[in-house]
């Protein structure tokens, strides 16, 4: 399969596939515009970090928009986490409610990198408790091993 060779005139901008606006450069090669914006005012991006859009929209490069983060903290952006005064917060999965990074229960860690299920404890409590037949609200008070319980046992 033979590639086409770029046409445009260097300065060119487009919108590309990803969203993001591309700028063709004088030796034919793409780059995007937020990262050309972010080096003219603050120079090279330091290797393992990347541009992130403020407001997510990946046309908006006004330079007030963008930020300079890592790639760990680029990724929990992205996935609805939030910075609150020195706290990671996100929501829960299962109930939605936002609490600190902390109220997750780890399931393992991948390159050092602690994962979680996305349920908070105490979801993730009833989700075991269901699993393993237990009686509780996300089975209707119905368990598979005792049937249905009708208030303290004596």
């Amino acid at each position: 399969m033979t590639q086409t060779k770029n046409t445009q005139p260097p300065g060119f901008k487009f919108i590309g596939s990803t969203g993001y606006v591309f700028v063709i450069q004088d030796d034919g090669g793409l780059i995007g515009e937020h990262r050309i914006v972010w080096e003219e005012a603050h120079g090279p991006i330091p290797d393992g970090f990347q541009i992130h859009h403020r407001n997510h929209d990946r046309t908006d490069n006004r330079l007030e928009n963008l930020e300079c983060v890592d790639t760990v903290t680029h990724k929990r952006l992205h996935m609805g986490h939030r910075w609150v005064e020195g706290v990671w917060f996100k929501k829960c999965t299962q109930c939605g409610v936002e609490q600190p990074d902390s109220e997750f229960p780890t399931k393992k860690y991948v390159d050092g990198v602690r994962m979680t299920r996305g349920n908070c404890r105490e979801c993730e409590r009833e989700r075991q408790r269901a699993k393993k037949g237990y009686i509780g609200e996300r089975n209707g008070g119905v368990s598979s091993m005792f049937g249905k319980h009708y208030g303290p046992r004596k």
